[in-house]
């Protein structure tokens, strides 16, 4: 990464992580700094993150194996006008010494504390306040109480207790990129409509299928997959979101949670170093997806979320409206966020609702999969426009995708649960 100055202050850290486990690591940086963390080698793998509007970077390690030998992470920062380097030293044991003791422990909501303090609703007023009303005031989108009881019941033990309000804080992300659901070439081949069991080389999960115009909002709740990596797939990327349209059509409006992760095999001890962050997206007027840099997510955190066309910034799903409407809440730190972005010209179809494990397009091909294991996606919801009603992933006309190489071999499937529940489950890199 190149830095426009000549100076840069390098800043030493020097911790004990347990072999096998991820833990957290914090940096102090430079304000809103984009970051490139990597290990020594410069011309090694790296990942892309940004430091926030505190100036503080967060990132994960988890070390492959045991060993008192040091790895070396480093941290190029660069903003505008300022570059600075920090070094990161890291020992792989469960005996931390004085001179190498575990990282310390950091406050959560650091970077939300300018935010604005949503106070707890009774549930009278969870039951009896309108939509308008509720956003009006800062709360996210209600799923309805007689319909989706327990998203219902997910969105009350959150807005019954006091939260942030965040103004978020989004910048592109062009290395990465969210791209519409792609067909296997078996899929192709076939050409038969409809088909329930499907096959995508770079999405897995449910989508439901309809006519245009049939759903305008989308609701999903999970926790934050892992971002691992190995060393023979030193670069593994992987995302998971909810979103509107997207298969044969021109518009994808979609809202999630990024997993990433890297392996630098020379390390003497590779140590999986991976990143997290909350995103939007709406193709194709945004070509980028847009990471919330001030919205702070990590592995296993609560993630609420949803997605809409809507009128204006109080608005709940409107068919014809001029914009899309993300709304993010992380239950884990207490925090809820909502973006919009404008429609412009780009026809909005409303004719597929899904829920989605991705790999992302990274310089013009599809990622390798970072290894997240197992995801749970809970109360996977979609709204009708007309008549207006709820409809989970099971109740109207889906395809179940399975996420495939070249070679047809899964990367990533998805089961039903329950009628609340789908599980997403990782197989192969590529």
């Amino acid at each position: 990464m190149s830095v426009t100055h000549q100076l840069q202050v390098e800043r030493l850290y020097r911790y004990t992580v347990p072999p096998g486990l991820e833990t957290p690591i914090s940096v102090a940086t430079l304000p809103n700094a984009r970051c490139r963390v990597r290990t020594e080698r410069d011309d090694g793998p790296y990942l892309v993150a940004y430091s926030g509007p505190y100036g503080i970077l967060e990132f994960s390690v988890r070390p492959l194996g045991e060993s008192n030998e040091t790895a070396h992470l480093c941290i190029d920062a660069a903003t505008d006008g300022e570059g600075m380097q920090h070094v990161v030293d890291l020992r792989s044991t469960t005996q931390p010494t004085e001179k190498m003791p575990p990282p310390p422990a950091r406050a959560r909501t650091s970077q939300a504390r300018d935010g604005r303090t949503i106070p707890p609703l009774e549930l009278d007023d969870c039951l009896g306040l309108d939509d308008e009303e509720l956003f009006a005031r800062g709360y996210p989108p209600r799923p309805s109480p007689d319909l989706a009881p327990a998203a219902f019941v997910a969105w009350c033990r959150f807005v019954s207790a006091p939260f942030t309000f965040v103004e978020p804080h989004l910048v592109p992300r062009p290395d990465l990129t969210h791209t519409y659901r792609s067909l296997s070439g078996r899929d192709r081949d076939r050409n038969v409509e409809p088909l329930s069991l499907r096959e995508s080389n770079n999405w897995s999960g449910y989508q439901l299928m309809g006519n245009p115009g049939t759903y305008d909002y989308v609701y999903g709740s999970w926790n934050v997959p892992g971002g691992g990596a190995g060393p023979f797939n030193p670069y593994t990327y992987s995302s998971f979101w909810i979103g509107l349209d997207g298969a044969g059509t021109p518009d994808l409006i979609q809202a999630g949670t990024e997993s990433d992760g890297i392996v630098d095999p020379s390390q003497t001890v590779p140590v999986c170093t991976s990143v997290y962050y909350a995103w939007t997206c709406f193709l194709p007027q945004q070509w980028a997806a847009q990471q919330l840099v001030n919205f702070p997510v990590r592995i296993g955190d609560a993630i609420q979320c949803s997605v809409m066309v809507a009128a204006d910034l109080n608005s709940g799903p409107v068919m014809n409206g001029q914009f899309g409407s993300f709304n993010i809440s992380n239950q884990t730190t207490g925090s809820y966020t909502r973006i919009l972005t404008a429609r412009g010209s780009t026809a909005v179809s409303g004719s597929q609702a899904e829920w989605i494990m991705e790999r992302p397009t990274k310089q013009g091909g599809h990622s390798d999969l970072a290894t997240y294991g197992t995801a749970t996606m809970k109360y996977p919801l979609a709204e009708t426009a007309n008549p207006v009603k709820w409809v989970g992933y099971l109740d109207a006309n889906n395809d179940q995708i399975t996420m495939v190489n070249p070679d047809e071999i899964p990367l990533s499937t998805v089961a039903a649960v329950d009628r609340d529940t789908m599980q997403f489950t990782w197989h192969k890199y590529n």
